[in-house]
């Protein structure tokens, strides 16, 4: 009897630890769902989404820097430190065709990113089905390859085992130098974590008792001053005021309340912004009023949650130091870093205590409850079917902008790269003279934020005077584009030779004038990528009336529900338009080669 018992309880053993991973993969079925849907869908994108600047720029530097110069020099240019290039070399420097290195890279990091979300966060299910789907996560990180997919899932590694730092630290430690590595941002985010993980530590009188917390934060520290040293701008590094010369400057304190107040809102329910610098940007008061609810609405819910479990203080004086570092640097396309850090604060407040009932504040529950008093249980029942559709609904605005851009890349050229690629291989131009035109603006050589204003104020090229410097380090980017399509930089006048461009703005003026003399005296080029400005044809001795303009293509750049739309154009010589292209008719529109 005994016997029998033993093998009854053992078979019903054996069957439980044959269901614990059916239970299992019932459990995480959504989240797989989504992971591979999510995969599959960036994937396919990525199938027709041609390259635009920044991920050329990252190519080529992991392509043809040396190791030495990736690693210590291109920093202090870039602005960031050198994990992503690193990680591009090795496709590169192997000789893995571009966009299959590039995008393959961007992928497992996007993959990653989704992943952790998804199985190793706490944050409600509903979230999870749509956040990884939303505008920034899936197209804008996903699609796109640059390294913030990255950086977003080093936060939400940070998320994940910020609840067990003290006891223990070393995953939290690497966690925070995956972060710093992902980005300047990272750097950032990173001390705010430690310096605030240090005076808890210091309050409770632990931080030397506790050496493992000790010499990981010790470690960290380190490890962060390293990477500042690394990425110190250099000397005359390029100033991000120069893209925009006909755009005023706002104030800083604009700059500022848009972070706090427009900002938010653009993460998942507004698109009132375009991709620019936020400093040149101005919003009219009604679209700021109506962005301002909205983002009020999410710090109000970020701040109660967070607040319920402590970390409410954490998240605001985060917040608060970013956007001080954002007010000199601020591109549209980084408010998804404010999406990641807003969803790890999420993960780090469910990893403590999951959303529930009790979350709601009382003033919300009480108002429910007038509301439905009176009510019948079925009307009761539709109402809240019915808010929580309007709900969804609104959660889901951020998804439809990535299926609109998504749609926008499958159907039309993202960025000029394949068409200027395709063109010069369809034709054999390689073994021609490709040359670009430079940066000619109203500037002070000697003092960059004065030649930043005075650009600004100034609106545009300089055509000619004493107050006209030329930066013959900043070419035009349509050849850059096609660079890693060649094993060598297409441009006959790359600066140093570079493939990439260096952001070397404040040059010697006498240089610059040795370079426009050394390219004047080659005589007239095949091809020439520039936009019209008299300057660039007479300064260099060539005649205009010798070159057709060939119009090589059309891009359409998606940006949430908005389109921008631009000509690829080149100037050939009138003999090798005719001789060599094979065609005197001055109207023609060459294919791109790209097939649909």
């Amino acid at each position: 009897m005994s016997d029998e018992r033993t093998l009854h309880v053992t078979d019903q053993s054996a069957k439980g630890k044959e269901s614990a991973p059916k239970e299992w993969l019932s459990r995480n079925a959504l989240h797989y769902i989504v992971l591979f849907t999510y995969l599959a869908l960036v994937a396919t994108v990525m199938c027709f989404h041609e390259p635009w600047f920044d991920e050329a720029q990252a190519w080529l530097i992991a392509r043809d820097c040396s190791w030495k110069e990736l690693l210590t020099v291109r920093p202090h240019y870039e602005g960031h430190p050198p994990l992503w290039w690193t990680m591009l070399a090795i496709p590169a420097k192997l000789g893995v065709p571009y966009e299959i290195g590039l995008k393959t890279i961007n992928l497992v990091c996007a993959g990653f990113m989704i992943w952790l979300l998804e199985f190793k966060t706490a944050i409600p299910e509903i979230l999870k089905a749509i956040l990884p789907f939303s505008y920034f996560l899936c197209y804008q990180y996903g699609v796109t390859s640059r390294p913030y997919a990255l950086m977003i899932a080093a936060m939400v590694l940070v998320a994940i085992t910020w609840k067990t730092r003290d006891e223990n630290p070393l995953p939290v430690v690497l966690s925070m130098m995956l972060l710093c590595l992902a980005s300047s941002y990272g750097i950032v985010v990173s001390g705010v974590f430690a310096a605030y993980w240090t005076i808890l530590l210091c309050r409770n009188r632990s931080l030397f008792k506790n050496k493992q917390c000790f010499f990981g934060l010790l470690a960290l520290l380190l490890f962060a001053v390293a990477l500042l040293i690394d990425i110190l701008p250099a000397q005359g590094v390029y100033h991000g005021a120069f893209d925009y010369p006909d755009k005023p400057v706002q104030p800083k304190w604009i700059t500022l309340l848009y972070l706090w107040l427009l900002i938010p809102s653009e993460t998942l329910f507004t698109s009132y912004l375009s991709d620019s610098y936020l400093q040149f940007v101005s919003v009219p008061l009604s679209e700021l009023l109506f962005a301002g609810t909205l983002s009020a609405m999410m710090w109000l819910f970020l701040i109660h949650v967070s607040r319920r479990r402590s970390n409410a203080l954490l998240l605001l004086i985060s917040y608060t130091v970013l956007s001080l570092v954002f007010l000199n640097h601020f591109s549209v396309h980084h408010s998804g870093i404010v999406l990641g850090l807003f969803i790890s604060f999420l993960a780090i407040d469910c990893a403590q205590q999951p959303l529930s009932k009790d979350d709601w504040p009382q003033w919300c529950l009480q108002a429910a409850e007038r509301c439905t008093r009176g009510l019948s249980q079925r009307k009761t029942h539709t109402y809240s079917v019915m808010l929580r559709l309007a709900g969804l609904a609104v959660l889901l605005i951020s998804v439809y902008w990535t299926f609109s851009s998504s749609i926008c890349d499958i159907k039309y050229d993202y960025s000029s790269a394949h068409a200027v690629a395709s063109f010069i291989k369809k034709n054999n131009l390689e073994h021609y003279r490709w040359m670009a035109s430079w940066e000619r603006i109203y500037a002070d050589p000697n003092n960059p934020d004065a030649t930043a204003n005075k650009a600004v104020a100034s609106g545009g090229y300089c055509a000619g005077g004493s107050e006209c410097v030329d930066y013959t380090s900043w070419t035009s980017g349509a050849l850059i584009l096609a660079d890693p399509y060649f094993d060598h930089t297409i441009m006959a006048n790359a600066y140093k030779d570079r493939s990439y461009l260096s952001w070397e703005w404040c040059v010697d003026p006498n240089a610059a004038k040795k370079d426009i003399a050394t390219w004047k005296s080659w005589g007239e080029p095949e091809f020439y990528d520039t936009i019209y400005q008299p300057f660039f044809f007479t300064d260099l001795g060539y005649d205009r009336n010798h070159y057709t303009k060939l119009k090589i293509g059309e891009t359409t750049a998606p940006w949430k529900d908005q389109r921008s739309h631009n000509s690829v154009e080149i100037y050939v010589r009138n003999d090798i338009y005719k001789n060599v292209l094979g065609s005197p008719d001055t109207g023609i529109t060459w294919p791109n080669g790209r097939k649909r």
